[in-house]
């Protein structure tokens, strides 16, 4: 008996949907998702509460806000200085105290639209 595939979401702000679909394969959060390699996940638009495709999880890393690769290309959007990476997370992290030491999850994952 096959056993089916336990599903997660994770949620994108609607002004980083389009770079999802242009490209985005990599999401660094504040917060712990639990998520781990091979994990199906669903897409949603924050705002809206949309699915707009699924994907794979292929990599997680646990690394801090003062090692990230300010150039990854892989996230997409690429940063000048920390203090630019540190203003991103608190806009999309408010209730958070971001520093060099704080603790970021990444997520690199495989994207396909829905239908």
């Amino acid at each position: 008996m096959l056993k089916k595939a336990v599903k997660f979401k994770i949620g994108f702000h609607e002004t980083v949907v389009p770079e999802v679909f242009d490209g985005k394969i990599c999401t660094w959060r504040i917060r712990d998702h639990k998520l781990k390699k091979g994990d199906i996940v669903d897409f949603e638009n924050s705002q809206t509460g949309e699915i707009f495709g699924t994907g794979k999880i292929i990599k997680v890393v646990k690394t801090t806000v003062g090692t990230i690769d300010l150039q990854d290309k892989a996230h997409y959007k690429t940063y000048k200085t920390r203090q630019e990476l540190i203003k991103a997370f608190k806009r999309h992290n408010p209730s958070y105290d971001i520093t060099n030491q704080t603790p970021v999850f990444a997520y690199t994952y495989t994207f396909r639209p829905k239908n």
